[in-house]
């Protein structure tokens, strides 16, 4: 796999990870874009081989301390199995 290949492989995965994020109406008339940086970060996490518990951790602290949520008010344990096995399937 070359170089561009790659890049479309990672902006694919942005592109499906992002929409599966955004599927889950975290915040309620939030635009979709505003989930980049958290796709992105945990893209990242994944394309190095992050497990469940790594990205469960990520998705709390950045949605409590970026986005200004509750750990009430998602559940990321869901969250990051669902992400995972997007990845895993993937």
């Amino acid at each position: 796999m070359d170089f561009n290949d790659l890049i479309n492989e990672h902006n694919a995965n942005f592109a499906r990870l992002r929409a599966l994020i955004v599927s889950k109406n975290l915040i309620p008339g939030i635009s979709k874009n505003s989930f980049g940086d958290l796709t992105e970060k945990l893209l990242q996490k994944l394309e190095k081989g992050a497990d469940k518990n790594q990205l469960k951790n990520m998705i709390e602290t950045e949605l409590c301390v970026s986005y200004g949520l509750y750990k009430s008010e998602f559940d990321s344990e869901e969250l990051a199995s669902e992400i995972f096995n997007w990845w895993e399937n993937n």
